[in-house]
């Protein structure tokens, strides 16, 4: 049995402005901080067998503050950071559809294929995410792996264990620090145990 528990990093300054900071490196608030403390009270007492971390300081943070209860080496792996967001990074949706006006207007037509001038499209975003997981699960069998991500990583890894697809992403909430486990069995078949507690 395997069993992946998910956290999204805690709170940023542009998580409250409401931008897209993609692979932009922000700290956490302090508000996040305090989110990745109570993150690790919830977790404590559990075993973990491996921590992996987007190795943005956000993610990285808030898995170090969770690490204290481990004190486990935090893997740290590119294919976890968030979506990039090319020219968009750091904008709002409102900033983007103004000083990019056709190139939204295109996004808007194909949000899963279009890719962002620098960035990376939703299905190349999903295709690195994706790949990671499936890369861990062919590498074990067993264990419990605690797995500090962003917003976008959790949803892909949510919809892609589960097996529903890119264009299902969209459909989970996922709150700063917010915890979610999924669980695989021998046979390869996922089931949500946790969502976003």
């Amino acid at each position: 049995m395997i069993n992946i528990i998910l956290v999204r990093h805690g709170q940023t300054k542009m998580n409250l402005r409401g931008t897209n900071s993609g692979w932009t490196d922000h700290e956490l608030t302090e508000e996040g901080i305090a989110q990745a403390y109570k993150a690790k009270e919830k977790l404590a007492g559990l075993e973990i067998d491996k921590i992996y971390a987007s190795p943005l300081k956000r993610a990285l943070k808030t898995a170090e503050i969770i690490n204290e209860n481990f004190c486990k080496e935090i893997i740290l792996d590119g294919d976890l950071r968030e979506r990039s967001f090319g020219i968009w990074e750091d904008m709002t949706y409102e900033e983007i559809c103004e000083k990019y006006p056709e190139e939204s207007a295109e996004w808007i037509k194909d949000q899963i294929n279009y890719c962002i001038k620098e960035g990376e499209s939703t299905v190349q975003f999903y295709n690195r995410v994706s790949g990671f997981f499936d890369s861990l699960l062919k590498k074990y069998n067993e264990g419990t792996f605690l797995i500090v991500g962003h917003l976008g990583t959790v949803m892909i890894a949510i919809a892609h264990l589960l097996g529903f697809g890119v264009e299902a992403m969209f459909r989970f909430r996922v709150d700063n620090c917010g915890i979610t486990k999924i669980s695989v069995n021998d046979e390869g078949y996922a089931y949500l145990t946790h969502m976003n507690i």
